[in-house]
């Protein structure tokens, strides 16, 4: 999810999206497993009839992995600390949210 959702984004950004699929695993109120929430239906763009996408094993992957790994080993202050969705500046979340942060070309909302 990092890598799709997030790999042309500032590392701060890309941390915050990892940040989301943690938060997530850990709500209650998504599926309780990282797979379970990145697969979850209508969640992420990518995420086409239950298939990831092929992946481009570059540079951008090899750091998407390394952020994935800290975000959620929660190695890291988010600015979007308990963030359960984002989305770009000109759509919202389909349910009520608040919004906690703006990085890149994200906004987080818990």
């Amino acid at each position: 999810a990092t890598y799709f959702e997030s790999k042309s984004e500032p590392l701060k950004g890309q941390l915050a999206v990892g940040h989301v699929v943690a938060n997530r695993a850990k709500s209650g109120r998504f599926p309780s497993s990282y797979c379970g929430v990145v697969f979850q239906r209508s969640q992420f763009s990518f995420v086409r009839g239950g298939q990831i996408p092929n992946i481009n094993a570059g540079a951008a992957y090899r750091t998407a992995i390394a952020v994935a790994k800290v975000a959620l080993a929660s190695a890291w202050n988010s600015p979007a600390d308990k963030a359960l969705y984002f989305n770009t500046p000109d759509r919202r979340p389909s349910v009520r949210a608040i919004k906690v942060a703006s990085i890149g070309n994200h906004v987080f909302y818990r």
